[in-house]
């Protein structure tokens, strides 16, 4: 899709984490485990219910950090491997190319392995 947007003057890097920040914000924000303790917990009256929902949403919102750190390193890295056609595209529109976010996708995996 093709919008006739301003895009603004900055590294390659950096449009490219906007153009794909939503998308990912969503994927490291989604409920696990973790999440559903919450929406359990919460519901829950007393002090004891409170406190075990606070602290699974402490917990949720470290690894969604955590998870969107591992993103954003994944985009600069796969920034890099543009060719100058696609960041002439992404300079044009503020698109980033269709596989962009499969590769992102390898590079987290691929970091994750490695710990």
């Amino acid at each position: 899709m093709t919008t006739n947007r301003t895009v603004p003057n900055l590294p390659d890097e950096r449009l490219c984490w906007l153009a794909v920040r939503e998308q990912l914000n969503r994927k490291a924000r989604r409920r696990g485990v973790l999440g559903w303790l919450t929406a359990l917990f919460g519901s829950r009256d007393g002090w004891e219910g409170n406190y075990w929902a606070e602290e699974a949403a402490d917990l949720r919102r470290g690894t969604a950090s955590g998870k969107l750190h591992a993103y954003a390193l994944a985009v600069d890295t796969a920034a890099e491997a543009l060719t100058a056609a696609e960041r002439a595209h992404l300079r044009a529109t503020g698109e980033v190319p269709a596989h962009f976010l499969a590769e992102v996708e390898r590079r987290v995996a691929e970091r994750r392995k490695r710990r």
